[in-house]
């Protein structure tokens, strides 16, 4: 069984990409199996795994926050896709395969302040923190990325929900249970206040045994 044969994304907005998440977490809403910053294989179903790459496939970029790459430093990416590194620090181990693979279509994003290891190329914001409407203007524009899709962790995923710059959630929710009051969810970060909590729309919900795989769009008002 495969979801999403006939995937199909709207189309994007004139000054970025089309964005969407991907990731999976358990019933209480947290996505690691161990601790923060270790493999999370474990967590979703061999279906989950193939449904990552079929969204991979049907997008032209894919954004991780630099936690996601330490944690799993073999992880491979489709040599054709554009692939994004997030970090604050500019922390990367150079060598992995993430840049090798295809280090014309790598790129570190980061901010003004950070020093980013030397042959990367990089997004690099002028401000202390990243500057993500010039950031994905330039993706847009200069690089051709109508769709992106984002896969984690939990700050990166904070970092653009807060900005309102995600359009589609895709969750897969494992049958499993983890606690903890300090474990990471699909999102943490600020709380929004009340007057700004996002609505969504559920687009799709297919169970497979025990796993649900929700997809979600989110609902914005138009302009007066």
């Amino acid at each position: 069984m495969e979801l999403y044969p006939d995937l199909r994304f709207p189309l994007p907005p004139e000054d970025r990409p089309y964005i969407a998440i991907n990731m999976v977490a358990t019933i209480d809403g947290k996505i690691v199996s161990g601790h923060r910053g270790e493999p999370v294989q474990d967590l979703g179903s061999d279906l989950d795994h193939r449904t990552m790459r079929v969204l991979q496939a049907g997008v032209d970029g894919i954004m991780i926050g630099a936690g996601t790459l330490r944690s799993t430093p073999k992880l491979w990416y489709p040599a054709e896709k554009f692939r994004f590194v997030v970090t604050q620090s500019g922390n990367l181990d150079p060598t992995v395969r993430f840049f090798t693979d295809a280090p014309d279509r790598a790129f570190v994003v980061t901010t003004g302040t950070a020093t980013v290891p030397d042959g990367l190329q990089s997004l690099q914001s002028t401000k202390e923190s990243i500057d993500w409407p010039t950031i994905l203007q330039h993706m847009r524009r200069e690089l051709g990325i109508h769709h992106l899709l984002v896969e984690g962790g939990s700050d990166l995923n904070a970092s653009l929900f807060a900005s309102d710059l995600i359009d589609e959630i895709f969750l897969t929710l494992a049958p499993k249970i983890k606690l903890g009051a300090d474990t990471p969810t699909i999102a943490d970060g600020v709380a929004l206040p009340r007057e700004s909590i996002q609505d969504w729309s559920l687009v799709s919900a297919q169970p497979v045994e025990n796993e649900i795989f929700l997809r979600y769009r989110r609902l914005r008002k138009e302009p007066e």
